[in-house]
């Protein structure tokens, strides 16, 4: 499973779509594949490092570590993108 979402506000996820869906899924993760990603505009991506903490102490596998573009993805993120994919797949 693959999980992306982008900051808002003061690096907080989407609160009413990606948070609910997240936290309803969040007791089901447990031994899964999944990955997360995401984009932010402002900050340092502290929310991706909070949302990878919240899968590992679901028992979620997270196949890489969380992807982040600042903004639209550089080449960079976006070779981290399709590496993110091999993982899954």
């Amino acid at each position: 499973m693959a999980f992306g979402c982008p900051a808002m506000g003061a690096e907080v996820l989407e609160e009413n779509e990606y948070e609910p869906m997240f936290a309803g899924l969040e007791g089901a993760l447990s031994g899964k594949k999944i990955a997360l990603f995401g984009s932010y505009g402002w900050g340092d991506g502290q929310w991706m490092r909070d949302g990878e903490d919240r899968a590992r102490a679901a028992g979620a596998n997270l196949v890489t570590d969380c992807v982040m573009a600042n903004n639209a993805p550089d080449e960079n993120a976006l070779d981290e993108c399709r590496a993110l994919g091999r993982a899954l797949a």
